[in-house]
Parts: structure tokens; sequence; C-alpha cells
């Protein structure tokens, strides 16, 4: 019986050090600007805290989390989930459930948003502003509120237009729950992962699709997703209120 709670203790104390010591290994990407009941590697967040690559944030059901990572600020809703990364352009994030807003003011930067095996990217304007949010495994939405975009799945690359709203289906999920995180961008980054066929995809046979919607749509979608958040980020954006 001894041996065995001595073994709980050391593994216990070897998993209070392991996220520090990834952490102090990892370079600091970026900085919390408000937290409000959300965690990041198992411990708690708050306003100030830097954010390093490969930190996992989780906004608990009523939480949120506003942060910068390089000069790109981002917003995670409750019960989202993203884990966060230095890229040779500009921040790189991988969006694993929930939503997440998305802005950029400088064109000095650019990012990149992963969702399942889509990546999302900035064309040469600026500023730019957009939502990002994953509704199921296999089914998510891109609502494109200034500028434009580009997203490329498997081999169809598609240009995502301002003021609209786009449901994507993508030919595989990747069901990723590392923590600390690996970088999209990275050679390892699918070993080990478990990728899994969407059902629509397989079934018709087709590259995944970026079917439009209306701009109505978009529109009342957008003003639903929290004035805060819409007015914080138009504030650093310096975007007009009226996206129309």
């Amino acid at each position: 019986m001894n041996w065995i709670l001595k073994s709980a203790s050391v593994g216990a104390m070897v998993g209070s050090l392991a996220a520090p010591l990834y952490r102090a290994q990892n370079p600091t990407v970026g900085v919390v600007l408000d937290a409000e009941s959300a965690h990041v590697s198992n411990g708690p967040l708050t306003s100030g805290t830097s954010l390093y690559g490969a930190d996992v944030v989780k906004p608990e059901s009523q939480g949120h989390v506003q942060l910068r990572v390089r000069q790109t600020r981002l917003q995670l809703a409750g019960q989202s989930e993203a884990a966060f990364f230095p890229g040779a352009n500009g921040a790189v994030t991988e969006l694993r459930q929930g939503t997440m807003v998305v802005a950029l003011n400088t064109g000095a930067e650019s990012f990149e948003v992963f969702v399942s095996d889509v990546r999302i990217i900035p064309k040469n304007e600026r500023p730019v502003l957009v939502e990002a949010t994953m509704k199921a495994p296999c089914d998510f939405q891109i609502k494109v509120m200034h500028r434009h975009l580009e997203a490329t799945a498997a081999k169809e690359t598609e240009t995502l237009d301002e003021g609209h709203t786009y449901d994507v289906t993508p030919e595989f999920y990747i069901n990723d729950t590392r923590n600390p995180a690996i970088s999209p961008d990275a050679s390892a980054y699918h070993r080990g992962l478990q990728h899994s066929t969407c059902a629509l995809a397989a079934k018709s046979r087709e590259q995944p699709r970026f079917p439009r919607r209306r701009r109505f749509a978009a529109v009342a979608v957008t003003a639903a997703i929290g004035v805060g958040t819409i007015l914080v980020l138009r504030e650093t954006l310096e975007v007009p209120t009226d996206l129309s």
C-alpha cells in the first residue's frame, strides 16, 4: 500500500511540474486582456496573464476570454476551447470547440485559424474581423464581418466575402485533446491524432463545401454574438459600427 501512495504522490508532483516546465520552455506569444471563469493548462486564467506557445485556453459556460497574440485580438465565448502558437507571420490558433472572434488591424502581420482540417487566413485588406463557430464535429460556420478571408479545405480554396456567413463541411474531423498542444503548422501535428471522416462529405463524395447564405442572415447572426465583444474589437480596429 505504501508504494501505491508513493507512486500517486510522485505522479501528482510530476503533473504539477509539467505545465510550468513546458511553459518556461516555450516563448511568450501574447497576453490575456480580460478573463472570467476561464482556465489555461489546467490553471486559472486572469487578466494580465502571459500566454505561451502551446497553451490551451478554456472558458467555462458562463465565462469568456479576450487576449492578444502578437497583434491579433481574439475572444473566446463560454464553453469554447482553443490552442495558441506563434507563427512565422503572426498568430496561429486551433479552435477545438465553441466560438471565437478574431480581429487584426495591422498589415505587417497575418493570422491562421484552424478548425479541423480547414485553414482560414485573411487577405491583404485591413482591418479584418471574423467569427468562427464549431457547431458540431463536422459542422461549423465562418462569419465575415469585415474585409475578406480565404479558407482552404483539402484541395478546395474559397474566398470568403465581407458580410456573409458560410456553412463549412470539412472532409475530416480532427479530435485534438493534447495539452500542451502542437501547432497545426508543425510536421508532427497529425501523429497520433484521431481522424474521422465526416459523413456528409463521404456520402456525397464531393470536396468540402462553402455554401453561401443570404447577407441578412449574416448580419442578424453577427449581431447576436455579443454587443460587448463586437464593440471592444471594433474600438481596437477602428471599424465603423455600420458594416452593412
